[in-house]
């Protein structure tokens, strides 16, 4: 949202404007540059850097001082700027309105079960959070036991994780604040309702696992400094006996790990082992074990292949993992608690990518994608082969939590038009039942998803779904929205968001491409676009683009590429190699300096294995060539663009999108603005508030539906 600084200044410059003027702006700007619009003034220093015998200039390297005053005021200037320039768009309230009747959905998460409780959380629909409620059975009424509201009433405090304890009268829970990574454990005793005093921070991306008798748990934390908690250090595993001070947790790990690998503890479903999953980056791990009662014993090594593993569970002297290694699309292996050196394969390598697994009684369930459609098979734990799950249709599930001792579980199916439906699988006689559903305010039936396959490259088939409305007379159904994200192996699944829908609903049509980066057929197309390969996944997005326009089912001047952090990224990037191709460039949360990415905090340094890294010299030369910040043209018209962020953003520094949004601003040659939109009060995206998340889509897609001058806009000026 705008911030209630821009809101004061807002008001002072109207007032001043009456007595002589607001000015916001010293520096001339460059020739032939914003003909109608005159952006904030941003100074431009002369540092540069000089890397591999190459001179890069850096003249908004003082942006990345987020809290210095200089940094602090020109935010508040471009506030106040793009503020006006929004505010003053047709039919905005009217899209606000229909995106709050859409997020107006009751959401659940897939629910999962400890000692006979049920647990999961649920937000009604307009709440700012989702709470975190109990059922003690499946059909006894739903007890909230964290209540979102109680935490912040402006919602800007989440529930961001959960454990229950083996015996189900302990809950943790991680809160955290203004979509922050840092998070804080809360214990709960579900018997008496009370909060216990130990409060657990120092904390970002740790689980919690719990010792079998429900006495205490083990997680991972940064150290602890006089300045506070050290993150440029790796995590250390702890062991938190409760009802006694944090202080006195015991640390497990020996410490001495690399900066960026950090160990997470697993206590085995058996109760006899402790796992450390040591992660070396976003999709490199390796697992350490010990007896659990042997606490002065060393970890020893578990051998398994390189790559990305996940502990499943253990059964008969077996240890379960998801396997994944470069070039295979994932596997179930098992080790012998005898001997850890010979993994053995339990379910092979598919032609279709296991995107996840897990063990519910006596039987596996592996989670394929087909094209990044949910398919769900069963195996028994030898890996033979049982039955396929029966989908509502075309879409993707999530869930299948349980253990070896459980005899049901739950997913969550959604697709682009539902929201959200549970189904309680029954592990012993195999059949699946329909246990919550969720209801759209509008009619779903309106609209049909299809899927579409488009040659980037000889050989490579980027898969692309379309959804639209049935009642289209052609192909082109108004403007297109392109979605991608092409980067850490994550594939864009068919799920309902709220924000799609309304696009839909006020005449527009989505496309969703999974280029090369994505991990939609496994790891070989995502190692495809990684470091000196990031280019195919610009390369794909922009193929995709071309088809979309040359069969019709895009207006050449109303296509709108939209992407969301490492998306963010692409489609800017892809932008800037071809301004023409887009009408509206809508990206949130981007990585945009390519050169510096990895001094903004520990954890962008873990990104080096997806894009590499300056100090490299072939790196540096494929980064250098497509990095947003160091690919803009001045004098170039390029698109309207809207530049969204998070001043609390940790995770991507907002300092991307400040000098990305300085240097198009300065360098535009043509009359499309170029607007930076900073929400005071959000981090990278994770548990942004509902109200917080429609404020932002409502400006974004008034953004983009104004630019693009669609009829009904002209259509509710007149009425």
């Amino acid at each position: 949202m705008v911030s209630q600084s821009f809101y004061k200044l807002f008001s002072l410059c109207l007032l001043a404007s009456v007595i002589g003027g607001c000015s916001v702006s010293k520096e001339p700007a460059p020739e032939a540059a914003y003909e109608s619009l005159e952006y904030p003034n941003t100074p431009r220093s002369q540092q540069q850097v000089t890397l591999h015998d190459q001179t890069i200039a850096t003249p908004y390297k003082w942006l990345e001082q987020l809290n210095s005053e200089q940094s602090q005021q020109w935010v508040t200037q471009q506030q106040l700027f793009s503020g006006q320039q929004l505010a003053s768009l047709s039919a905005t309230d009217f899209i606000k309105e229909r995106l709050t009747e859409l997020f107006n959905v009751v959401q659940i998460s897939a629910p999962i079960e400890q000692n006979g409780k049920i647990f999961y959380l649920r937000n009604d629909g307009l709440q700012s959070q989702a709470s975190l409620y109990m059922q003690t059975d499946l059909d006894s009424p739903p007890i909230n036991v964290v209540d979102a509201t109680q935490l912040d009433s402006s919602g800007l405090k989440a529930i961001t994780r959960f454990s229950v304890s083996p015996n189900a009268n302990y809950l943790a829970y991680a809160v955290s604040e203004v979509g922050s990574d840092w998070s804080a454990w809360y214990i709960k005793d579900l018997r008496s309702g009370e909060v216990l005093d130990e409060v657990i921070t120092g904390t970002k991306f740790t689980n919690i696992s719990w010792y079998p008798d429900s006495k205490g748990f083990y997680y991972s934390r940064y150290p602890r400094t006089d300045d506070g908690y050290n993150e440029q250090v790796s995590v250390e595993v702890f062991y938190h006996k409760l009802n006694t001070p944090v202080d006195n947790d015991i640390q497990v790990t020996p410490g001495g790990y690399q900066p960026g690998v950090n160990p997470y503890p697993q206590v085995s479903s058996d109760g006899e082992y402790l796992l450390l999953r040591l992660q070396h980056g976003p999709s490199i791990n390796n697992f350490y074990i010990r007896p659990l009662k042997q606490t002065t014993a060393e970890f020893k090594p578990i051998r398994l292949a390189a790559g990305e593993h996940r502990y499943l569970g253990s059964r008969d002297n077996h240890l379960y993992f998801y396997s994944s290694q470069k070039d295979d699309t994932g596997q179930i292996v098992r080790v012998s608690n005898a001997e850890w050196d010979n993994a053995e394969v339990v379910i092979a390598s598919q032609k279709l990518p296991l995107a996840d697994a897990a063990i519910v009684g006596e039987q596996l369930f592996a989670h394929y994608l087909q094209d990044a459609q949910s398919r769900v098979m069963t195996f028994n734990l030898s890996g033979n082969y049982l039955r396929e799950l029966a989908l509502p249709g075309f879409g993707t599930v999530e869930g299948f939590v349980g253990g070896t001792d459980s005899s049901q579980t739950f997913f969550k199916f959604s697709s682009y038009t539902t929201p959200g439906n549970i189904y309680r699988y029954n592990a012993d006689n195999q059949r699946t039942t329909l246990w919550h559903q969720s209801q759209l305010p509008v009619d779903d039936s309106r609209y049909q998803t299809e899927q579409v396959f488009v040659e980037t490259s000889p050989g490579i088939n980027v898969p692309v779904f379309l959804v639209h409305s049935k009642n289209a007379k052609q192909k082109r159904r108004g403007p297109l929205l392109l979605h991608t994200y092409g980067g850490f192996a994550q594939t864009l699944t068919p799920r309902y968001q709220p924000e799609f829908m309304a696009w839909l609903e006020m005449g527009g049509s989505l496309a969703i491409a999974n280029v090369r980066g994505s991990g939609v057929y496994g790891s070989g197309w995502h190692q495809a676009a990684i470091k000196n390969n990031k280019p195919n996944a610009i390369n794909d997005f922009l193929a995709v683009a071309d088809w979309l326009v040359s069969n019709d089912y895009a207006e050449a001047n109303k296509l709108v590429a939209y992407g969301t952090g490492h998306g963010g990224m692409l489609v800017t990037a892809a932008m800037l190699k071809r301004p023409s191709r887009f009408s509206v460039v809508l990206a949130t949360a981007g990585v945009f300096d390519l050169l510096r990415y990895q001094y903004a905090n520990a954890n962008a340094l873990s990104w080096q294995s997806e894009f590499g890294l300056s100090d490299n010299a072939e790196e540096f030369q494929t980064l250098r060539s497509y990095s947003p910040l160091h690919n803009v043209t001045s004098g170039t018209c390029y698109p309207a663009t809207l530049l969204s962020t998070g001043a609390e953003d940790q995770r991507v520094a907002p300092w991307h999108s400040f000098k990305l949004a300085a240097t198009l601003q300065r360098a535009q040659g043509c009359k499309k603005p170029i607007l930076l939109d900073v929400d005071d009060n959000a981090g990278h995206g994770n548990k942004t508030p509902v109200w917080l998340q429609i404020e932002r889509t409502h400006r974004q897609w008034s953004f983009a539906f104004n630019q693009l001058n669609v009829d009904w806009l002209k259509n509710s000026e007149q009425q």
